[in-house]
């Protein structure tokens, strides 16, 4: 029988050797049936397939193993699966992925002292950080130039990067970098990031930070998509304000969260009571990181932040999203704006590159999944179809104008120099209530904040005592901050009110 996957040993070297090589799983999947057939076997081996055997749920039968290690260019030891000892209980064929089956061998990975330490100050580290995310950025903005920081979000922005007024979504292109598909310089392998990847069951140093995420900590909602990085801003250049390179999630995680993960190694005090004012000693990665504002040589995965705000004759108003600390792997334990979400396709196939590269389209989708609690458009299997429900209704409510988006800029968190593409959607009450009639409480990144005893809503009044006070708070994610505070300055462009 195959594992049950909370009983599973997940398989790092498998998985390592796919992330290294830059692959997605049907990459290796495409590539197994492809030197399957060379030898005249014809294959169907599933991106499936390969996930569950990096989770150690089933294993690679002798002809798979072999195709691997030709893939991969490594040996059979190098996969992961090497012969140690052999139990009664483990030979059972049924768990193998073609007739005949091998058996399957035990390896000893009960976790060393010095392993479990650096584990464990690593999971102390990590809380630290969920615990003081806004305070954090707060104090990393001061690392860079007074003029670069977003007033006192936990913002940092080149002063070219945030147009004078915002800009309808309609009214500027994005583009794909000609030099898009050249590796950045930094990925987070570097040795100046080893002291915050911890000791992996071998006693070695995780590789990237993700894979330490992965087997120390893994949140609910953690899975390695393709992805677009921000590679450049120009808003002289209405046709391309924003180009892109592809890459992975993950790759974007490596460098953003071991940044994060640093500065609170050092700057959050040691009772984990408050932040120590921030310095450049010690902070040896982001050094090595350098300039926050060229943005291709390191992947930069943006995400696009989306205030949400409902307008009629009786106000405005806007809802705020808590996301969960243990579901996300980024913003987590803070109040962020809704919807927000990482831009990438919804799909690895070619097709959905070519359809989802658009702003509005991405919105879309975190719409129908934050508001509307509905399964993530994405993944390895179909693109998302903009033509079904409610893809279709909101679409149409956009083109009809009663939803009116607009880029206020693209900014980045201080902490973790995650790029922060800064939009707001203006929905004509009407439309908003219909669109979202069914909107859940709940969702797979968190909860909606509710405010009022005795008749609790989600509707918050857009006015500056609100924006201030959850400013103050203290736990207003640094780009809901800034959206807030943005939008709040241009509200009369905005609103089309004077």
């Amino acid at each position: 029988m195959p594992a049950r996957a909370s009983d599973a040993t997940p398989n790092l070297a498998l998985y390592n050797l796919r992330d290294v090589a830059g692959q997605t799983q049907q990459d290796v999947a495409d590539a197994l049936n492809r030197l399957g057939n060379q030898r005249g076997k014809r294959l169907a081996v599933t991106a499936n397939q390969i996930s569950r055997w990096e989770r150690g749920i089933t294993h690679p039968s002798a002809l798979y193993r072999q195709l691997l290690a030709e893939h991969f260019a490594v040996s059979l030891q190098d996969l992961g699966l090497t012969r140690q000892r052999v139990t009664s209980t483990t030979l059972d064929t049924s768990e193998t992925d073609a007739p005949g089956g091998f058996a399957i061998y035990d390896v000893d990975t009960r976790p060393r002292p010095q392993v479990e330490a650096s584990q464990t100050e690593w999971r102390a580290v990590r809380r630290a950080l969920n615990n003081h995310r806004v305070p954090l950025a707060r104090q990393a903005a001061h690392l860079y130039e007074p003029e670069n920081r977003v007033g006192d979000t936990g913002l940092i922005a080149a002063p070219a990067w945030l147009p004078a007024s915002p800009v309808d979504l309609t009214q500027f292109g994005i583009g794909l970098s000609p030099n898009g598909s050249v590796p950045p310089e930094i990925t987070g392998s570097e040795d100046a990031s080893a002291g915050v990847r911890p000791l992996d069951f071998t006693g070695q140093r995780h590789q990237r930070y993700s894979l330490a995420l992965r087997d120390v900590e893994q949140p609910r909602l953690f899975d390695n998509r393709l992805s677009w990085y921000l590679t450049g801003v120009d808003w002289t250049n209405p046709e391309r304000v924003l180009t892109f390179g592809t890459g992975t999630y993950f790759g974007g995680v490596d460098v953003s969260e071991a940044l994060a993960h640093e500065m609170a190694s050092f700057h959050v005090a040691g009772d984990g009571s408050g932040i120590v004012p921030a310095a450049w000693r010690n902070l040896t990665f982001r050094r090595l990181v350098g300039d926050p504002f060229s943005p291709h040589r390191r992947p930069t995965v943006p995400s696009i932040n989306t205030l949400t705000l409902r307008a009629d004759d009786d106000g405005v108003t806007f809802v705020l999203h808590n996301r969960a600390a243990g579901n996300v792997a980024v913003a987590g334990g803070m109040l962020h704006i809704m919807p927000a979400g990482v831009f990438q396709p919804s799909s690895i196939l070619p097709a959905a590159q070519t359809a989802d590269f658009d702003l509005w389209r991405n919105i879309v989708r975190e719409y129908s999944e934050e508001f509307l609690g509905n399964a993530e458009h994405g993944g390895d299997g179909q693109p998302a179809d903009y033509r079904t429900e409610p893809l279709a209704s909101l679409d149409r409510a956009y083109q009809a104008g009663e939803v009116r988006v607009y880029c206020l800029g693209v900014a980045l968190d201080a902490l973790t120099l995650w790029g922060e593409i800064l939009t707001v959607a203006v929905f004509d009450g009407p439309a908003y209530d219909r669109l979202f009639a069914d909107m859940v409480s709940t969702n797979t990144e968190g909860t909606v904040v509710k405010t009022g005893r005795l008749k609790p809503t989600s509707a918050l009044p857009f006015t500056r005592h609100n924006i201030e006070e959850l400013t103050a708070s203290g736990r207003l994610a640094p780009a809901a901050a800034g959206c807030l505070q943005l939008a709040w300055e241009h509200r009369r462009t905005i609103l089309g009110r004077n």
